[in-house]
């Protein structure tokens, strides 16, 4: 489902990912944990084409993330192939609000309405029953 192949990050001087190596399978569950600053969140951004890799490999689903290969080249795809490609790929963030003036299901709401064109009432349905699952149908309304 994800596999990361050697995969570098810096920003400038600051060298944050530094060979990663992982391979998570479909259906699988995988937990990154490590302290503050160690890279989890900018590996995360990687994975979505957020941050650009300054070496390696990344693919969801057999799919390079942010590139296309051609013969041994690899070439960046244009902003719009990559959010197209973003839509199949979700990503949470560290708060339960990404979006602060709007309301958690509101939030969770967002993508599937505006991205998918799912109807409100379909994507708020499936929102509350997801807050729920994860123990957060109390901060529907925060």
């Amino acid at each position: 489902m994800v596999k990361a192949e050697g995969v570098h990050k810096s920003f400038g001087p600051t060298h944050v990912l530094k060979g990663i190596d992982l391979e998570v399978a479909p259906r699988e569950v995988f937990c990154l944990i490590g302290p503050s600053g160690s890279g989890k969140s900018t590996f995360l951004r990687c994975i979505n084409h957020l941050e650009k890799i300054n070496a390696g490999r990344l693919s969801v689903d057999g799919e390079l993330v942010g590139y296309r290969q051609q013969g041994n080249k690899l070439y960046e795809l244009k902003d719009r192939e990559v959010a197209e490609k973003r839509r199949d790929i979700g990503m949470v963030f560290q708060r339960f609000n990404l979006f602060p003036h709007m309301t958690a299901i509101e939030n969770v709401m967002e993508a599937p309405v505006q991205v998918k064109r799912e109807a409100k009432a379909v994507a708020r349905e499936r929102a509350e029953r997801l807050l729920d699952r994860v123990g957060l149908a109390d901060k529907a309304a925060n």
